[in-house]
């Protein structure tokens, strides 16, 4: 029986909108963008689970809030069975070790006037005080022998290392705590195609070293198809599909999924034109009645614009927020 790490419940979180005029920003009622819009999600012990979606969706939102940085406007996210979405600094201080982030540009996630073995000490350092700076130095020197790093490096500012050498000290940096859940937000998306390919196999190896469990943000379905263990699709701030990494990729149900899949390139097959959205992404503020995806959907009825779709399982383990699906009408 599969056990669940981190538990998000109804999650909400909105930001302000500025007015189309901006004279009248401090005169009228603020409207607000819904980033996450009562989403549901769980994550398992020991899994790869993989969030895909367009940009703007929600996805480093969402990561945000798993790991602490911002605070949720309603809704729970729970680790181990606790609820921790609401904790003070003081207390949410023993979940800091335990979970530890990889972020989307690893130039601007590293500080430009500290060395690589500063940046990799200073975390040791913060969470054991008591501990002899030698030691943390030596386990600093052993983690970038361990993501592939020269240790000789160490010394360098991160001006002085490649994109890919970058992204391999921030994975170095999430690990020196000895973390057991890590969030990556879109890791390769700064990265050559080669060194992408670098970054996903050391991922999967330390996966298995450190028996971690992963929750990985990207757009870049091959590298999802590649290690993703589940995958669970967003779109303007709700999971609307989420399933078995062969699920997904074999049997897509929901519309927005079936295009999104129909727009990833294909070496050997055609473009398949039958699952394209029509129109544009819409314009999110004020928020609407129905389904958020009922302008660009090709097979939306009346039951799409008055009523939001809730997640269903379909088959074991698949789940679909759809209205036609969900009342077997595919």
């Amino acid at each position: 029986m599969r056990q669940t790490l981190v538990d998000i419940s109804n999650l909400h979180k909105a930001y302000s909108a500025p007015h189309e005029n901006s004279a009248l920003w401090f005169r009228q009622q603020r409207s607000h963008i819904n980033a996450i819009d009562g989403l549901d999600l769980a994550i398992y012990k020991g899994e790869t689970l993989c969030v895909v979606g367009e940009s703007g969706c929600g996805k480093s939102t969402l990561a945000r809030l798993v790991m602490g940085i911002e605070q949720p406007d309603a809704g729970s996210i729970g680790y181990e069975g606790r609820a921790i979405s609401h904790l003070s600094s003081k207390a949410r201080q023993a979940y800091r070790q335990r979970m530890q982030i990889v972020f989307q540009d690893p130039y601007t996630a590293l500080n430009p006037r500290l060395t690589v073995m500063h940046v990799l000490v200073e975390p040791v350092m913060y969470h054991h005080p008591q501990l002899d700076r030698s030691i943390a130095i030596e386990q600093a020197l052993a983690q970038l022998a361990a993501v592939g790093i020269d240790p000789s490096l160490a010394q360098r500012f991160p001006h002085q290392l490649s994109g890919g050498q970058r992204q391999r000290v921030n994975i170095a940096r999430a690990l020196m705590v000895q973390p057991e859940f890590v969030v990556a937000d879109e890791p390769l998306s700064a990265l050559d195609v080669s060194i992408q390919a670098q970054i996903l196999n050391l991922l999967a190896q330390l996966q298995q070293q450190k028996q971690l469990t992963y929750l990985i943000f990207s757009h870049n379905l091959a590298a999802v198809e590649h290690m993703a263990d589940r995958v669970a699709v967003m779109y303007e701030g709700k999971i609307c599909e989420i399933a078995s990494r062969e699920q997904i990729f074999n049997d897509p149900q929901h519309p927005y999924t079936q295009a999104l899949m129909a727009a990833s390139p294909q070496i050997h097959t055609p473009p398949n034109n039958n699952h394209k959205l029509v129109g544009d992404v819409p314009n999110r503020i004020p928020s609407r009645l129905g389904c958020s995806l009922q302008d660009r959907c090709p097979r939306a009825f009346e039951a799409c614009r008055h009523q939001s779709p809730q997640l269903q399982e379909v088959v074991a383990d698949h789940q679909v927020a759809c209205h036609e699906i969900n009342q077997g009408w595919r």
